[in-house]
């Protein structure tokens, strides 16, 4: 998996800490100042001979023992010792080093965070790839296996009507036929029932448009906008038509 790309504000403070740490060692690579040697002192009692400047020999008399420094034959001066007083440079540097390690825990802090993050978004993308494609496979089986128990209620009546089909040439009687036809019907109307498929009579009910769809008119005893013939039953699904009903409305009785 890729990391991250580094963002805007991850790049500004990783330049900061940059220029601190160059501050840092141009402060600590300047110049260390040298101890000076001085010359022996003379032994009490002796005199020493050095060259003037006009060259010539000049004779320096020992100095009492009294007015010489109690030290030995060679000593070192150092360097006055610092001020305590911080200038404003080593205040400044001083602060950019403590910024500069709390920003390094911010940063280290951020970018944990920000894997992290970046991480569980990765695994919550794949998760949620792998739902869409799983929600996918159940809704094209939903469609194409949805009426599997509708066609289980539909075939046993498939078959009645077989065998009525098989039994009517050796029927003698023709009314027998007729009831076993009607037996088949009510069947098949029993199973759509259960699935919420009923249908309604129009016979003599008001033409409603909703639900009636006129094919003709005629004039008839029964009153006018009344349906006087049915051709096709009409049926619901719940509460919702399923198909309308195929009527002749009246125009009323006719006039002699």
């Amino acid at each position: 998996m890729t990391e991250p790309p580094e963002s805007a504000a991850d790049r500004a403070i990783r330049e900061a800490l940059e220029s601190v740490d160059r501050l840092e060692r141009e402060r600590s690579s300047g110049p260390t100042p040298r101890p000076h040697t001085f010359p022996s002192r003379p032994v009490s009692g002796e005199a020493t001979v050095d060259d003037g400047a006009d060259g010539e020999a000049v004779e320096i008399l020992p100095a009492d023992d009294d007015d010489l420094p109690p030290s030995g034959d060679a000593f070192t001066s150092t360097p006055p010792a610092p001020a305590t007083k911080k200038t404003v440079d080593q205040a400044m540097i001083e602060s950019l080093l403590r910024a500069k390690g709390e920003a390094a825990q911010v940063l280290a802090q951020t970018q944990k965070e920000a894997k992290d993050m970046f991480d569980r978004l990765a695994r919550v993308s794949a998760d949620f790839e792998n739902y869409k494609k799983r929600v996918g496979r159940e809704k094209d089986d939903a469609i194409k296996f949805g009426n599997e128990k509708a066609f289980k209620e539909i075939l046993p009546v498939l078959d009645n009507l077989r065998r009525a089909v098989q039994a009517a040439p050796d029927t003698a009687d023709p009314t027998i036929l007729v009831e076993g036809v009607k037996l088949v019907s009510k069947q098949l109307e029993d199973a759509l029932a259960r699935f919420g498929v009923v249908g309604f009579d129009s016979l003599g009910q008001p033409f409603d448009p909703a639900r009636h769809e006129a094919v003709g008119s005629r004039a008839d005893s029964i009153p006018a906008q009344h349906v006087c013939e049915e051709y096709q039953r009409g049926y619901q699904l719940h509460d919702r038509l399923l198909r309308p009903a195929l009527v002749i409305v009246s125009t009323g009785p006719a006039e002699n």
